[in-house]
């Protein structure tokens, strides 16, 4: 074992012998070898790194404070500060951690944590790192991702450390002291030191260095009240012990430099200091509370407030608040026993440091981070508490056939092949990038709960109460996956609700690994493995909401499923980004996801004036971020800026015409251009368009999207005040719909979004616009992108008639408008611009983000999802029906997801609550504009 440390004092080495006891104790024949870090910078810079900070705390306090404050509020300058010591102190460590060849390393400075992290990322120390943060507060030099287990004094000190560094694995420790700090006989001690048994002894400790006013604050103790007893121990201090001696005060008790400060820790009824650091942690091991005294600049100062803030320490920053404060004790002793009893609490359910170190043996190194693609990140970039970015299903499963309903354990059984389940998200900053970082340990089990509404609830008034009050709950960047699974339903039904968050993978991935897993096969995802001791949930901050278009995906019951081209007339629904292609679910159960050839397939056609932006988005269904080490997560999407986005994406088409041709390689990759013909219908497979075509086409896209304006007004509602939400169901009968579809000669889904703008029409009545921009997600999948996680859409934005009309005109109408408004390479172009917009810098991105997903650019999303046509049996109980939930934009209070699942077609309406009559309404038109066709 090597032991990192430096000579800063003595709390950092105090940390380090007690992290070499724990080592004792677990592995007695362990050979631990120290490395001093201020040492190894080279010669003389121990000692003017003591000089310096030595001057900053007692001479210029500002200017301590000024660099303190600067790497918490500076992002830059922290980035450049860490980067500087990391790579300094990494390669002066580089030698001697190389000749020790250690199984395991441990930091307890945070110069040493740096260069070890440094280390890491070059690919140096292979070996678990552990770093142990010697104050209360972390500050951000002392936290990195690249150590396996960071180790904090307090729950509240988690989130700091977190704000440091984002991907770092954060646990919380006991007290790194040595074992002689622990509770004992108070009573025994002062009897064995002469100290009066029934006085208030407080013990003023300010570390070896004897930083602060140690007279002052002896004096404001002995005149706080007659029956205080202080204890003062200088350290190396020799001239302020001198002074405090030179008093003559019976009552105080003056010590120097001791060996053996636990035995008046133990004697003392508080301990006095400024500092929070080891002097700090050996009181909290001895169950003794703290008052933080006039604590020292920065660090100090930030140490207090933790420490206040977790209920272990009271804090006096003038002069005389230090004499009020014990008065206070003395006058409510049961505010000392509260404060004493918190410390207890704390100590008891802290990770004991062998238990730590174990599992920091035993347990997998922390994953690397990496960076979410453009058109993932943009999600993330769009999200605001009000409009949380969140998705998921709802899966209603009938009972078994011996009559019992689903299961807790078949519930955890088919998350466990969820996208997105082992995933953190990493938000980024105004310098850095979005990131995502998988966390091996987390199972389904972490994500799911149970309730149990019956028996025999009434199944819509149960899933209505149950979707609105789940989903209403935003996910978060540490946990994108959430489930409930709800129980006692009438005739011993279940529900399954699954949440995900919006920069994850799309529907043909997430419903792939779940209908796959129900059917036995392999899951994508890696299996867990244990979780290190110590490591703490993240602090639960919901991340934004995706209004992100909910992409209309193919699915197949397999995962090795692969594109074909299927002749059946009634393929399932999908959209695709080619102009005339379909992705189709076969009623096969392995069969592939293909175009179908029949006049019920998927979105198509040619066309132009309002098209397609490349925001991507997965089919609400289930979305998740990836939980594989290596593919992207997060979704890609955005819309058509008016006046700057217009002009700059119009100047591009045609000088960079070939740049976007590259950077949207992958799009093309391996699709085959359809033939032309009307929406819906594919035509014959061609070879594949040259890159001059490709450029070409891309270009009209672009073109196309510059060209596109804002959204039509409508004439409702557009706030969005909460995150929470109502969900309106309905159901149509599958086979009826495509025989409809097949009467009135259009594609199932252009009859499908005919009957949505027919309900959008009544709910708006006189007040409805001619046309209603509706943002449709396309997909841009092919063979070589079927099984990856993360987007592969565009979307369309489709002016729908809501005009006054028959029904059977707005029918046609509808199918018009499909065809004309989608094709010419739009959805391709869409996903390639916001590639290309994510070469701007992180902040610009998340501007740009902003600036085109809103209710300016359209102002409903639907999507139209294609789902299992065979059943889909999880251990012997059908899943009857699946509801896509699809989550709202800004300034775009409704969405409408659709989905195929067996014999029906599932609606699923979003609205921000308080707008519940609005979701109910529109569903019932929906289902009623259908009875009338």
């Amino acid at each position: 074992m090597l032991i990192v440390s430096a000579n800063m004092g003595q709390g950092h080495n105090a940390t380090g012998r007690a992290l070499e006891d724990a080592i004792r104790r677990r592995w007695p024949d362990a050979t631990v070898r120290w490395v001093n870090a201020l040492e190894r910078l080279g010669p003389g810079f121990e000692g003017l790194f003591q000089r310096i900070y030595v001057a900053n705390v007692e001479s210029v306090p500002w200017l301590y404070e000024f660099f303190y404050s600067a790497i918490w509020r500076i992002p830059w300058f922290a980035a450049a500060s860490r980067w500087f010591t990391a790579s300094w102190c990494g390669r002066r460590l580089a030698k001697p951690v190389a000749e020790f060849a250690p199984d395991l390393v441990l930091s307890t400075y945070p110069m040493g944590t740096a260069g070890l992290a440094w280390l890491r990322r070059k690919g140096k120390l292979r070996v678990p790192i552990g770093a142990w943060v010697s104050d209360f507060a972390p500050h951000p030099f002392w936290v990195y991702g690249a150590a396996d287990l960071t180790m904090v004094m307090h729950d509240v000190a988690v989130a700091p450390a977190l704000r440091s560094s984002p991907s770092a694995h954060v646990g919380v420790s006991a007290p790194p002291v040595r074992a002689v700090f622990r509770p004992g006989d108070q009573t025994a001690a002062r009897q064995e030191l002469g100290l009066p048994p029934d006085a208030f002894v407080p013990l003023v400790s300010c570390g070896s260095l004897g930083f602060g006013e140690i007279e002052t604050t002896v004096r404001e103790l002995l005149a706080a009240d007659p029956s205080v007893a202080p204890i003062a121990i200088c350290g190396r201090n020799d001239p302020a012990a001198a002074r405090l001696r030179a008093l003559g005060e019976p009552r105080l008790h003056v010590v120097g430099w001791t060996d053996q400060p636990e035995r008046y820790t133990l004697a003392a009824d508080v301990v006095v200091t400024n500092a929070g650091g080891a002097t700090s942690l050996e009181a909290l091991a001895c169950g003794r509370p703290v008052l933080m005294h006039h604590p020292i600049a920065a660090h100090g100062k930030a140490n207090a407030r933790l420490m206040a803030a977790a209920g272990l320490a009271l804090v006096s920053a003038k002069d005389g608040e230090l004499a009020e404060t014990v008065r206070g004790l003395l006058a409510e002793p049961e505010r000392l026993k509260e404060m004493a009893e918190a410390v207890a609490r704390h100590c008891e359910t802290a990770t004991p440091l062998v238990e730590a170190l174990e599992s920091l043996v035993s347990a997998p190194l922390n994953p690397p981070t990496q960076r979410l693609r453009p058109e993932d990140a943009l999600f993330v970039h769009v999200a605001t508490p009000e409009v949380p970015q969140q998705v998921g299903a709802v899966l209603v499963f009938n009972p078994k056939a011996d009559g019992t309903p689903v299961t807790h354990a078949d519930a955890e059984h088919l998350l466990a092949a969820t996208p997105g389940l082992r995933t953190r998200l990493l938000p980024g900053s105004g310098l850095w990038r979005a990131r995502w970082q998988e966390d091996p340990g987390r199972t389904s089990a972490d994500v799911l709960t149970s309730v149990r509404v019956g028996p025999d609830a009434p199944l819509d008034e149960a899933l209505t109460r149950e979707m609105d009050a789940f989903f209403s709950d935003p996910v978060s960047p540490e946990h994108p996956v959430r489930a409930r699974l709800v129980t006692g339903i009438e005739g011993e039904q279940g529900a399954l609700l699954i949440a995900l968050h919006h920069a994850a993978s799309d529907g043909i991935a997430v419903i792939s690994a779940l209908v796959g897993q129900a059917r036995g096969k392999k899951p994508l995802a890696p299996a867990a493995v244990p979780r290190r001791k110590g490591w703490r949930r993240r602090p639960d901050v919901a991340w934004g909401a995706s209004g992100a278009p909910d992409a209309a995906l193919g699915v197949s019951g397999v995962p090795d499923a692969t594109w074909g081209a299927s002749r059946a007339s009634d393929a399932a629904l999908g959209a695709s980004g080619a102009p005339d292609a379909a992705l189709g679910v076969s009623d096969a159960p392995d069969a592939a996801l293909g175009a179908s050839r029949a006049s019920d397939a998927a979105l198509g056609a040619p066309g132009a004036p309002n098209a397609t932006w490349g925001a991507s988005d997965a089919p609400d269904a289930a979305l998740g971020a990836s939980g594989a080490p290596n593919p992207p997560s997060g979704r890609n999407g955005s819309h058509p800026e008016r006046n700057a986005v217009r002009a700059g994406l119009a100047a591009l088409a045609a000088p960079v015409r070939g740049a976007l041709a590259r950077a949207a390689g992958p799009v093309w990759h391996g699709l085959d251009r359809p033939a032309g013909g009307r929406s819906g219908i594919a035509g014959p497979a061609r070879s594949k368009p040259g890159s001059r075509n490709q450029a070409a086409e891309l270009a009209r896209g672009v073109w196309t999207l510059a060209r596109a304006g804002s959204a039509p007004r409508v004439g409702w509602d557009q706030r969005i005040d909460s995150s929470r939400r109502h969900f309106a169901r309905a159901r149509l009968s599958a086979p009826e719909v495509r025989k409809a579809a097949r009467r009135a000669g259009v594609p199932t889904t252009n009859l499908v979004l005919a009957l949505v703008a027919e309900a959008l029409h009544r709910e708006l009545g006189g007040t409805a616009p001619e046309r209603l921009r509706v943002l449709i997600p396309m997909s841009v999948r092919d063979t070589g992108t079927f099984r990856q996680l993360g987007n592969h859409t565009g979307a369309a934005s489709v002016d729908l008639p809501t005009g006054a009309m028959p029904l059977p005109e707005r029918v046609r109408a509808t199918d018009r408008m499909l065809s004309g408004q989608v094709g010419h390479g739009a959805p391709r172009a869409g996903n390639a611009v916001v590639r290309v917009l994510g070469i701007l810098p992180p902040a610009l991105h998340r501007r740009a983000a902003k600036l085109v997903y809103r209710g300016t650019w359209f102002s409903v999303i639907a999507s139209v999802l294609p789902g299992a046509r065979s059943p889909v049996v999880l251990n012997g109980a059908l899943v009857r029906t699946v509801y896509p939930v699809l989550s709202l934009a800004p300034g775009v209070p409704v969405a409408v997801g659709i989905m195929t699942w067996a014999d029906r077609f599932t609606v699923c309406i979003t609205v921000p609550a308080g707008h519940d009559e609005r979701g109910d309404r529109l569903a019932a038109a929906v289902v009623e504009a259908f009875g009338r066709v």
